[in-house]
């Protein structure tokens, strides 16, 4: 998919007008038709802005990748690196109320390493 195509459907899947997206990314809503018509290209640190926005990676947004990668906000971030570090009993509970089953490993890299 071309990267018109798929500006065009991350801004639709959050019932977006061009006027709501390009005011949120500090372009001008002239700009940002063109970006979906592709008759134009944006500069870099647009892609990035875009990328941020919809919190996609850059591969995704110009149509390198087939995969919608999301990337980690600071709040995820944050609550990775609290179940790594939590006891078993807590990151048990946390899975049960998150409706994930865990699967044991037989041991951590750690436990391989040293």
């Amino acid at each position: 998919m071309e990267f018109k195509q798929i500006l065009f459907n991350l801004r639709t899947n959050k019932d977006m007008t061009q006027e709501e997206l390009s005011s949120a990314l500090g372009i001008t809503k002239q700009a940002l038709s063109h970006y979906e018509r592709g008759t134009r290209y944006p500069k870099p640190e647009t892609l990035f802005a875009i990328a941020d926005f919809f919190n996609v990676d850059i591969d995704y947004l110009t149509g390198r990748s087939s995969l919608t990668s999301r990337l980690l906000n600071s709040e995820e971030i944050e609550m990775i690196d609290a179940f790594r570090s939590a006891s078993e009993d807590t990151k048990n509970a946390a899975c049960a109320v998150l409706g994930i089953t865990r699967k044991k490993e037989s041991s951590t890299l750690s436990d391989k390493i040293g």
